[in-house]
């Protein structure tokens, strides 16, 4: 943030989106040392509350909202020590920023204090009212760059899951998605699509669920001419939303990599270069693919076996912990990663599979019997058991035969 000619040098600068700092004539303190969470979870709530004197009671019940101890006056004094002993570095008399009052505390006000959530707030107001004071297109975009320069990440996300912390952040986080858009909007009428696809980058960095932020980063990049990116960028998203949320992209962002697959392929009646491009990079191991190609390939060999009656077996693979349930995400994430690497090390290169679930893979095993079938899982399973030792989590599995329509629809029958 920078200091205007007319402002006072005491002013004091406060960050709290991306991170905590407080700065003062270039000065600076900030919560990327590994000191005890507490003293600053103390600063900033009397920092971002700097409007209002906070009485012991409600600090006591916010830093320790399920066990204040035997003497929860005597731990606040300490910890007020502590906090303000973080202030030193400013070269401030750490009593005149962190003021105590009769039953109360306060921050400081009698130095200017600008906190970066009021500037972007104010940035908001402004162009996203729809009776905004600000009319001229160019004045406008330049204050929604202005308020995603200001938008360093989600408010204080070292602090992301205290209770007081959460409905401040999602606010100020729900403001950022409508700027980005905003923004969008405008550089959309000027055509701007590099411009659109930095922002969208910043903006995934952010928000990576967000599908908006994605599609107009594919759609700037394929206008831009940059066909091949879009088209990895559009898997890529593929992946990240099935992955996470067991979903596909909407029909409109479908439609859109439709259209960049149709402009990058054109008409060509070289089959040696159709070859070519269809060509498999070397790869080793079972094929792994998102779901609704594996639906097509399911569907195909589905059809197949109705000419040739083979043999093939979809079987599942479901991660849990002892009790049966879905383990915590960060174990949970990491223990898929492992198991997504013995399947595909312990199947042919031929085998398809795909991850059907948060903690689900579904397999098709062609030309095997139950048999065979049940020892490629249990060989699955322990070279897991090798390269993910906890013994807190079980993979479980479960192996059926792929009838044709015809028999499927016969046994249906006679049950």
């Amino acid at each position: 943030m920078e200091t205007s000619a007319h402002e006072s040098p005491q002013t004091i600068y406060v960050r709290t989106l991306g991170g905590f700092s407080i700065t003062v004539d270039g000065k600076e303190i900030n919560d990327n040392s590994n000191q005890s969470k507490k003293p600053w979870s103390l600063l900033e709530y009397l920092v971002v509350f700097q409007k209002k004197d906070i009485s012991v009671n409600e600090l006591i019940e916010t830093i320790w909202p399920d066990d204040p101890g035997a003497n929860p006056g005597g731990a606040l004094k300490t910890l007020m020590f502590r906090s303000r002993k973080l202030l030193d570095p400013l070269g401030i008399p750490p009593q005149r920023l962190l003021v105590q009052q009769r039953g109360s505390y306060a921050w400081t006000q009698d130095i200017n204090t600008v906190m970066d959530i009021d500037q972007f707030e104010s940035v908001c107001n402004q162009v996203l009212s729809s009776g905004g004071a600000v009319k001229d297109p160019d004045q406008l975009l330049a204050m929604c760059m202005k308020g995603l320069d200001l938008y360093k990440g989600d408010f204080l996300p070292k602090s992301e899951y205290e209770s007081w912390v959460i409905p401040i952040s999602t606010y100020y986080h729900s403001l950022y998605q409508k700027l980005v858009y905003k923004t969008i909007e405008l550089l959309m009428e000027r055509e701007d699509y590099g411009a659109i696809t930095s922002v969208c980058q910043t903006a995934i960095g952010i928000e990576p669920f967000d599908e908006q932020f994605h599609y107009y980063l594919v759609y700037s990049l394929y206008k831009d001419n940059h066909i091949s990116q879009a088209v990895d960028h559009y898997n890529h998203t593929l992946d990240l939303f099935y992955n996470e949320f067991s979903i596909s992209p909407s029909e409109h962002f479908k439609e859109l990599y439709k259209t960049i697959r149709n402009k990058e392929q054109g008409i060509n009646t070289n089959l040696d270069s159709i070859q070519e491009a269809l060509r498999e990079e070397a790869s080793s191991g079972a094929f792994y693919c998102e779901y609704p190609v594996f639906r097509d390939l399911y569907q195909l060999e589905r059809r197949a076996i109705e000419r040739t009656g083979d043999s093939i077996y979809l079987c599942l693979l479901t991660l849990c912990d002892l009790d049966g349930q879905v383990p915590k995400m960060n174990v949970l994430n990491r223990a898929m990663e492992h198991l997504n690497g013995a399947i595909r090390n312990s199947l042919r290169c031929s085998d398809v599979y795909t991850r059907y679930s948060v903690s689900q893979y579904i397999i098709l095993l062609p030309t095997v019997t139950a048999e065979k079938g049940e020892m490629v899982l249990k060989r699955i399973i322990g070279n897991f058991h090798r390269q993910y030792n906890r013994r807190d989590l079980s993979v479980e599995y479960r192996l059926q035969p792929v009838l044709p329509w015809e028999r499927k629809n016969d046994m249906e029958a006679a049950l």
